[in-house]
């Protein structure tokens, strides 16, 4: 800085010399200095670094602006400074950033990033071109995929749901090259009833039976059994019982005594009586669909009571309800309906003789014991009438029908043993 010689610091009067030297000092000084308009922040700086500034008692440091410090880390109230690294630390920067951020960014970043970015912990909304997830599962979910959008191309597996909308796969493929059961069936060669057996439970029955001798009899419930043909009773001879061998073949002796359950007649024989072996009251002789013809015998006996025949009747009647004649001309019968009627029958459990058999409608008692619905009092050998709802009532009248075998006062319907006449 130029040196100004005051009058009052020298205490005398200035020489002209002293004068012209202050004069010229001043010129000096103030050619120096800016003019107001240059006065901007890069010329005060550019003054302050050439003069050096700086310093005790200044009144002014280079190493603060406006009061703020240069810091190489990032403090309140200071300029940031790049550190020995080239590195810029501070806690936010606002505005627009060009470049590449190597680094870590920690906050809320707002605007456009332009670039890839690596390690971004948070999360980034699917608007912004995100997932608006942490984890994969839910990236997929708020994505829409599904799990496939994980398998490899050549390692697909599909679990649950289902395909539609596809062209058949061929048999080459892997596929049927159908779209229904059927043809694929056709299409392999497959056709139930003409490539394969259709299921049975019989045959499975018959695949998973015992590996021993003897016929395969049909149990009717899916299922089989093995059989072979044993004597059933004293005379009989069977050849061949497990056709085996051949044909079984069943001797019938022409003489001597004979136990059977069933007998065919497949030609005469003469025996001086026929027995049977089983239950009692079992066994038949023919067949409704093969009978005999005239039974020629001395006498016969039944385990059962009544002479019955088959009539039609217009409804299916219970046990000992009284018929008589029917008005209508679809059945033969119906139940009593008036006191006294003449009567048809009685509707019979067991007969002990069935005429017409094979003809349709139900058996009625024509003569024998049978039980009888009968309403009111009765008393054992007292006649009875027909009455109303197909009932008997106790009554002597020209048209009785039956006499009551036993004596029974309780006033409501109930089955009394009767005597048909």
């Amino acid at each position: 800085m130029a040196v100004i010689v005051l009058r009052s610091v020298k205490g005398s009067p200035l020489s002209i010399a002293e004068a012209d030297a202050n004069f010229t000092n001043l010129n000096t000084e103030v050619g120096t200095k800016l003019d107001s308009a240059d006065f901007i922040a890069e010329n005060v700086l550019t003054l302050l670094s050439e003069y050096d500034l700086e310093g005790d008692g200044s009144g002014l440091n280079a190493t603060t602006i406006l009061s703020k410090e240069l810091l190489v880390t990032a403090t309140a109230n200071s300029i940031a400074l790049r550190n020995e690294s080239g590195g810029l630390n501070a806690t936010t920067f606002t505005g627009n950033v060009t470049g590449n951020v190597t680094g870590n960014v920690v906050g809320n970043l707002t605007g456009t990033v332009t670039g890839n970015a690596t390690n971004v912990n948070g999360v980034i909304t699917i608007e912004h071109g995100g997932t608006g997830a942490t984890t994969d599962s839910s990236a997929r979910t708020n994505l829409g995929l599904g799990s496939i959008s994980t398998q490899a191309a050549n390692n697909v597996s599909i679990t649950g749901g289902s395909i539609t909308g596809i062209t058949d796969i061929a048999i080459a493929d892997g596929g049927t090259g159908a779209s229904n059961t059927t043809q694929a069936r056709t299409n392999l060669g497959l056709v139930i009833g003409s490539d394969i057996q259709p299921f049975s439970n019989e045959l499975t029955a018959i695949a998973a039976a015992a590996s021993s001798t003897g016929f395969y009899v049909r149990l009717g419930t899916g299922s089989v059994t093995e059989r072979t043909i044993t004597v059933g009773g004293n005379g009989l001879t069977i050849t061949n019982p497990d056709g085996v061998s051949g044909n079984p073949v069943i001797s019938i002796p022409t003489a001597g005594s004979m136990q059977l359950a069933t007998i065919t007649a497949t030609s005469s024989f003469n025996t001086p009586s026929i027995t049977k072996s089983g239950t009692n009251g079992t066994g038949d002789i023919g067949q409704t669909d093969n009978r005999f013809g005239t039974i020629f015998g001395t006498a016969t006996s039944a385990r059962y009571a009544d002479l019955a025949e088959k009539y039609t009747t217009d409804k299916q009647y219970e046990t000992g309800t009284v018929i008589v004649v029917s008005l209508d001309d679809s059945a033969e019968g119906t139940s009593s309906f008036e006191y006294a009627q003449r009567v048809l029958g009685v509707v019979s459990e067991n007969p002990a003789f069935l005429m017409n058999d094979e003809a349709p409608g139900q058996a009625l008692a024509l003569r024998g014991r049978v039980p009888v619905k009968v309403a009111g009092p009765i008393k054992k050998g007292q006649p009875l009438v027909a009455n109303q709802d197909g009932r008997g009532i106790a009554g002597d009248h020209p048209n009785s029908f039956a006499i009551s075998l036993e004596t029974n006062l309780d006033p409501n319907v109930k089955l009394i043993e009767c005597v048909i006449l």
